[in-house]
């Protein structure tokens, strides 16, 4: 009786010395600090939720413009990663020393969004800036963030900018323009397709833009920072087959 008693409370002591160790070694873990463009941050939400479940790695998104994560990183912001909705800044920053080689993690596009349901019935985005009944588009700032930059180099290239620069109000990054659209502030605005598609995106409408370019988005480890291998890890798991083939329903090929 004595020697069951003995070993129960025993077996009751290792459980526990491996349960306190686990938690020790998962309150070991820092947090990794992700940069990430507007668009992508519902998408990455999901990711890093599987990611932490699978690592035990706790992960932290900040969410704003690519042009302002720039200029931050630059001057040695504490973050760990960044995902950029272009190529051409985590480009520079790796050969300034201070990211990774970027990686390819999605190909976005821009369309054109409203909640106001009475406009769905318009027939195409050309048509809805020429609407009578658009006095406001929301758009982010083309010179920080690269879905404003590519709907204000499309409409430049089909000469259709005169028309809508004095309809704009501008966002400081592609979210912060569809909340203008979302809220009444804005009859439409030029948002990212992923954000359309969201629960909130799907209270309204879009139309595509064709003529416009696809927008390539790549991310990369901060070379300066204490967290860089679970960093790489992060965007590994971010940019594996799995996670991926997850990318469509967020509009992303």
């Amino acid at each position: 009786m004595m020697e069951t008693k003995l070993r129960r409370q025993l077996i009751y002591g290792l459980l526990m010395l491996f349960v306190l160790s686990g938690l020790k070694r998962a309150e070991a873990q820092p947090v990794l600090d992700v940069a990430v463009a507007s668009n992508y941050a519902p998408a990455l939400e999901v990711i890093k939720k599987q990611f932490t479940a699978v690592t035990g790695i706790p992960v932290q998104l900040t969410i704003s413009s690519s042009g302002r994560f720039f200029t931050q990183i630059k001057h040695k912001a504490p973050f760990d990663l960044y995902f950029s909705a272009d190529t051409k800044r985590p480009e520079i920053l790796n050969d300034e020393g201070l990211c990774s080689e970027p990686v390819l993690y999605a190909t976005g596009h821009a369309v054109l969004w409203t909640s106001k349901t009475e406009l769905c019935s318009i027939k195409g985005w050309k048509d809805v800036m020429a609407s009578i009944d658009v006095k406001n588009i929301g758009m982010a700032n083309p010179k920080s963030a690269p879905y404003g930059t590519v709907v204000q180099d499309t409409c430049e290239k089909l000469k259709e900018w005169p028309v809508i620069e004095k309809k704009l109000v501008y966002g400081n990054n592609v979210g912060q323009a569809f909340q203008y659209a979302a809220t009444g502030v804005a009859d439409a605005a030029f948002i990212a397709r992923s954000l359309a598609l969201t629960e909130r995106g799907k209270a309204g409408c879009y139309w595509e833009i064709p003529e416009s370019k696809a927008v390539e988005q790549k991310a990369c480890a901060i070379l300066y920072g204490n967290n860089f291998e679970n960093a790489a890890r992060f965007i590994a798991f971010a940019t594996s087959d799995d996670m991926m083939g997850k990318l469509h329903k967020f509009g992303y090929q």
